[in-house]
């Protein structure tokens, strides 16, 4: 199974720097909406691998919890936890005013779409900012050790 899981993800990095080189490549200077297949192509490829990252996670998640039921508390509440981020991250955005310009359209974005890519950076700062912490006390306390 092992072998299968790392054979699958050097199979989808290829398919990613395969991507990248096309975006990288075969984008003009003047990238617009009819030319910029290559940029779309390799968004919606890392939608997909969002997606299966997030049903591999909660599937990950679901297993560990029905080998060990102990862990059922722990899960909910890192549950409530992301969700709280999420919902807290949303309600920041959202008490933003102001307007980011659209050069496409010689406008600006809906307020929709800047609450919703603010939330987001908001989330992925969080988890950042986790993920380095985390990295460090995990590199000091090994070290103390």
């Amino acid at each position: 199974m092992e072998k299968i899981i790392k054979t699958l993800l050097v199979v989808l990095l290829a398919i990613s720097v395969g991507l990248v080189f096309w975006a990288v490549f075969t984008t003009p200077e003047d990238p617009t909406v009819e030319n910029a297949t290559a940029v779309g192509v390799y968004l919606y490829w890392g939608y997909a691998l969002m997606a299966a990252a997030v049903v591999a996670a909660l599937f990950g998640a679901a297993m560990d919890m029905f080998k060990a039921p102990s862990g059922v508390k722990r899960t909910i509440f890192a549950f409530v936890a992301i969700v709280g981020l999420i919902v807290g991250a949303y309600v920041i955005a959202n008490g933003h005013d102001f307007q980011i310009v659209d050069l496409g359209n010689q406008g600006f974005f809906e307020r929709n779409e800047t609450v919703i890519s603010d939330a987001s950076l908001i989330v992925f700062y969080v988890a950042m900012a986790g993920a380095i912490i985390s990295a460090i006390y995990s590199a000091v306390s090994d070290a103390l050790k």
